[in-house]
């Protein structure tokens, strides 16, 4: 399989070297190079393709132009006239320069020749001309995307420019379906595209750009003028063939005018494909707003959100709407509703091996798990405009969510054996609203007031029944035939944030930023545990210090002054945050209260060498406090080995946040950088003490001054070479920390590292491949030192054959390797084959998913003190037919 492969990609370069490649620089009549001028080549040929490149700082630019063809260059730069130059098909390099003459019109409108920019590069905007890329044949975002030079799609969706994250996503300037990427790129149909607009330190409010140092991406879809005013996008129905169950059903349907816009996605089926990812469903659940201090999240909607075939059986429903009215220019509503329910079967055999001082226990675990997830989500929006120096929003959501797990869990050790059958059921309902409130006074001082308040109420019963007893000496079991024992928590949360705040622009290089600010939170939380006997009499656990009844309230009043300020291409901004906290807790055994004021530092600092490369700089001091369960000082039930009890004198912890940035993007030679370093240093810590007794655990937090340091490194390096990209990605994570187990005191240390190289094709007409290689190393050092290591190699395939037929094959083989240098290897293929005519609605598909039907994957982790290899059972193999057809 891989021999072929690597023969393909030989054969594929061999073709690619039929080309020569035109250099040279482009200046000002005056010998000032021109940064980000666009070079563009058009064909004189019908079978050839329009080439393109954009000069780097010190002018220059490359051209990899196709044997036996004529070319016409257009150089164009904003202020200055074009200049055109025609090239005669040679069999060597040729270079030429250019010198372009000022247009001497500042104030008349430039005409530009759309069909020659294939790339503009406009201040903090990239467009991307999307013919220029497509050879028409691709069907969703997702494909034009992976064509376009510095852009890439993972398989969740998330889409990233020159290795940064776009944070939104907006369709014709309007945010599409909550700002999410994955229901953009695999919904959007590729021929309603016309450009793709990358918009950097992007923000809503045109005027507050300038001040809200906003680090947020955009991805702006450009639809064509004959898509507007016209319902467009396309439906597919799927059957499995033979014997094969699965099913599918999917509909992306558009209508984009002037005032109203509607978008409707609706998916069914049984393969195990997920609509939209858990950053999609963050932003669907979290809404509020930008300008807030952010605090942590969470939910148990998992299952949801990612592309689950890691289960035995997996059913799936969802159906999205997406719609905005314009009533006028100044007042325009847009909202969405969403509906999701997963039903799942899933499967997963685990070997752990717990860690206690001097010995070990060793644990063979089997987990069956039904599992039913519903999720109902309505998000509004106002978007009110009074006057151009003002901007109104108000946004209101509901939310409404169930996840109902019934599972079996059989647990081995050499001492006993448990089976246990568990029942989980939750559920959530949560109101949240905010509005924003921004003002311009002058080009001086500007306001922005935001105000948000959120209601949530989280109910989630559970239940253990088996027939030994278990955590004994943890738990007050009553001795009887068969052990039942259920839970109920319930968390009931009030938020209320406000936060006032001023610009004032001294001057271009100097600005002066105040903060006012105010968080409150009061929760409601209660736990109880029961035992039910077999004569119908309960054992509560309440009697042993079981079952919380907390009233928890916490309020943060920070003021805060920022000064920024700018010398020659380097920016900076410090700040100096002073917050009054006060954490008060009324319980069952009394009440508890400490207050903290505290000052917070802040440093950002920017230096921009050109317009394509910069580096940056940033840290924070900050402050974390515990949260309503750390806190609350009775016992709780975890799982069916684990108890854990919160601790009312917890205070805040410390931590010093660095973050160092760089990215270059160098067209001239085709090379784009990017680098990420954190280094976190933590000097006062909520850290959970352990204490391990077989497998049954016991976790309670305490706050030490055990210093804990955490460095990670994420980058990446690209080379393209004609139709070639070299890609290299470097993902390095070293912590260090103290922990307390069975009351002995341990420095850990753990280390990964996942070292990635990929070759790419990027071709029209041929066949284009990715072949890739990653190897990771994982250590542990503590009690025990363990190490882990894996390698992965990934193909992806996608050719077109007699122009209408488009063949794809995604391959991953991955190996791991133990301390005991055992491994154990999987590999997963998926095909599928496609035809459709060029103006015919109608498309057929042949997919075949996990071509080799394996059954189960394996991996090793490791926590604090446990080891653990495991292994998860997959759907097997589907083999489905489908027909689509475009509206």
């Amino acid at each position: 399989m891989l021999k072929n492969v690597f023969f393909l990609l030989f054969s594929v370069f061999a073709i690619g070297q039929s080309h020569y490649t035109l250099t040279g620089v482009v200046l000002s009549n005056s010998g000032f190079s021109l940064e980000s001028a666009n070079v563009i080549a058009k064909p004189l040929q019908e079978k050839g393709n329009i080439k393109f490149a954009i000069t780097d700082n010190k002018g220059r630019y490359r051209l990899e132009l196709d044997k036996g063809i004529d070319y016409e260059i257009n150089v164009s730069y904003i202020g200055f006239i074009d200049e055109l130059f025609e090239v005669k098909s040679i069999n060597g390099n040729l270079s030429h320069d250019f010198i372009l003459q000022p247009s001497g019109e500042n104030l008349r409108e430039i005409v530009i020749k759309h069909e020659y920019k294939a790339i503009e590069i406009k201040q903090d905007t990239l467009t991307f001309n999307v013919k220029s890329f497509a050879n028409g044949n691709e069907r969703k975002m997702k494909e034009i995307l992976e064509k376009l030079p510095g852009v890439e799609v993972d398989k969740n969706g998330i889409v990233t420019v020159q290795g940064k994250q776009v944070t939104q996503m907006l369709v014709e300037g309007k945010s599409f379906f909550g700002g999410g990427s994955k229901l953009a790129v695999e919904n959007i149909p590729a021929d309603a595209i016309d450009k793709i607009e990358v918009i950097d330190h992007f923000n809503e409010v045109g005027f507050m750009k300038k001040v809200s140092d906003s680090d947020q991406l955009a991805m702006n879809v450009k639809l064509k003028e004959d898509k507007k005013k016209f319902i467009f996008g396309d439906v597919e129905a799927g059957l499995g063939l033979g014997i094969d169950k699965s099913n599918l059903l999917h509909a992306g349907l558009f209508y984009y005018a002037p005032k109203l816009n509607v978008s409707f996605i609706g998916d069914i089926n049984n393969i195990g494909k997920s609509t939209f990812t858990y950053a999609d469903l963050r932003r669907f659940t979290g809404g509020s707003s930008s300008y807030l201090l952010k605090r942590k999240t969470s939910n148990n909607l998992y299952s949801l959100t990612e592309d689950n075939t890691d289960v035995t059986e997996n059913k799936s429903q969802f159906e999205a709407i997406n719609l905005s009215y314009n009533f006028s220019p100044k007042f325009s509503v847009s909202g969405f509703s969403i509906f999701s329910k997963i039903i799942s079967d899933a499967k997963n055999i685990a070997q752990n091996e717990y860690l206690e001082n001097a010995s070990q226990t060793y644990e063979n675990k089997v987990e069956n798990n039904q599992n039913n997830s519903i999720l109902n989500s309505t998000n509004f929006k106002i978007d009110y405009t009074p006057d151009k120096n003002q901007k109104i929003f108000y946004n209101l959501q509901f939310q409404s969510s169930t996840n109902d797990l019934k599972g079996v869990i059989n647990s081995f050790t050499n001492a006993d054996s448990n089976t246990f059958k568990t029942i989980n059921e939750a559920d959530d309902i949560s109101f949240k609203q905010y509005l924003e409130w921004h003002k311009n006074y002058s080009l001086a001082h500007t306001t922005t007031f935001a105000v948000s308040q959120s209601y949530k109420n989280n109910t989630l019963g559970n239940q253990w029944t088996t027939n030994e007893p278990f955590l004994v000496g943890f738990i007050p079991l009553q001795e009887d035939i068969d052990y039942k024992i259920e839970q109920l928590k319930k968390l009931k949360t009030n938020i209320a944030d406000a936060v006032l705040k001023h610009y004032w622009i001294i001057n271009n290089r100097n600005h002066l930023y105040t903060n006012l600010g105010n968080n409150f939170e009061h929760s409601d939380f209660e736990t109880a545990e029961v035992q039910l006997l077999t004569d119908n009499t309960i054992n509560n656990f309440n009697t042993a210090g079981f079952g919380n009844r907390t009233k928890y309230q916490f309020n943060d009043l920070y003021i805060g002054l920022e000064y920024k300020f700018k010398i020659g291409k380097w920016t900076n901004k410090a700040g100096l945050y002073y917050h009054w906290y006060i954490l008060k807790s009324n319980q069952i055994d009394g009440d508890y209260e400490f207050s903290k004021k505290l000052f917070q530092p802040q440093w950002n600092s920017d230096f921009e060498f050109n317009q394509s490369e910069k580096i940056g700089f940033n840290y924070k001091l900050e402050a974390n406090f515990p949260e309503v369960n750390q806190i609350s000082n009775r016992y709780t039930l975890q799982k069916y080995n684990l108890v854990y009890k919160g601790n009312a004198m917890l205070q805040n912890g410390r931590y010093h946040s660095f973050n160092l940035f760089y990215t270059k993007m160098n067209m001239y030679k085709g090379v784009f950088w990017n680098g990420y370093l954190n280094f976190t240093k933590r000097t006062e810590i909520i850290r959970n003490q352990v204490e391990v007794e077989g497998i049954n655990q016991f976790n309670r937090p305490v706050l030490t001054n055990d210093p804990e340091t955490n460095l990670v490194f994420n980058g990446s390096f690209m080379k393209k070479i004609y139709r070639f990209e070299l890609k290299l990605n470097a993902n390095l994570n070293w912590l260090n920390y103290y922990q307390k187990l069975n009351n002995t005191v341990t420095l850990n240390d753990r280390n990964n590292q996942n070292l990635a190289l990929t070759i790419k094709t990027n071709y029209k007409e041929w066949p284009n491949l990715t072949i890739g290689y990653e190897k990771g190393f994982s250590h542990f050092s503590g009690l025990t030192k363990t190490k882990y290591e894996s390698d992965a190699i990934t193909g992806n395939l996608e050719f077109t054959f007699f122009k209408f037929w488009i063949y794809k094959l995604d391959y991953q083989n991955l190996k791991n390797i133990n301390s005991n240098n055992q491994s154990d290897y999987y590999e997963v293929m998926n095909t599928s084959l496609r035809y459709q005519r060029k103006n015919n609605p109608f498309g057929f598909e042949v997919i075949c998913n996990n071509v080799l039907d394996v059954r189960r994957k394996n991996s090793f982790n490791f926590s604090d003190y446990i080891i653990s290899q495991q292994s998860t059972y997959i759907l097997p193999r589907v083999l489905m037919f489908s027909i689509s057809y475009k509206l």
